[in-house]
């Protein structure tokens, strides 16, 4: 399934799950000025990667993501400031949560790559928005088109509903009441 996510995906741009729109300055989300702060148990650098464990918690703006771990790896290497000012991936690993004021993106896992300027999320995804929920194995999201697809690993009816992408979009009437 092909589908455009509102506004806000563009952001995680992740630490994208990760916006990262200036390869200079690491930014997820649409104030990317705004300061990033991250909050964990247990920080240390490991060849030039920032790795963040623990109930990690980064925030930048009205974006948060949540995860048990997150490693940041910049193109230069060296320190915290060159990993997250230059960033070339931000890997996010366990109970990871990408939040904004109007979307929310669950699963197990979650990459930025700057590269290719995207992020995938695996391992049961759930994406809310507004009311609508969109489940699956996999999301791609492409912070550049703003195109996101959500796959699954099982095809075909044989699957059962629990293993397929699943939309469930809620309708509302013209006067914007849900029916």
């Amino acid at each position: 399934m092909t589908m455009r996510i509102l506004s806000a995906l563009p952001v995680f741009s992740l630490l994208g799950m990760i916006g990262f729109a200036s390869p200079t300055f690491a930014q997820f989300s649409n104030t990317s000025n705004a300061p990033i702060t991250i909050d964990a148990d247990d920080s240390r650098l490991e060849s030039g990667s920032a790795v963040f464990s623990g109930q990690v918690d980064a925030r930048q703006g009205d974006v948060r993501i949540l995860t048990d771990e997150m490693t940041i790896t910049g193109r230069k290497g060296g320190g915290v400031n060159a990993a997250v000012s230059d960033i070339d991936t931000i890997v996010a690993v366990g109970n990871f949560y990408y939040i904004t004021p109007t979307q929310e993106v669950r699963g197990q896992r979650g990459i930025y790559r700057q590269a290719s300027n995207d992020f995938t999320v695996t391992g049961n995804v759930v994406l809310l928005q507004n009311d609508s929920v969109v489940t699956g194995d996999t999301l791609i999201y492409n912070l550049e088109t703003e195109e996101a697809r959500m796959v699954s690993n099982c095809k075909g009816r044989k699957c059962g509903l629990s293993q397929r992408v699943r939309v469930l979009i809620q309708n509302t009437d013209q006067n914007g009441t849900k029916g």
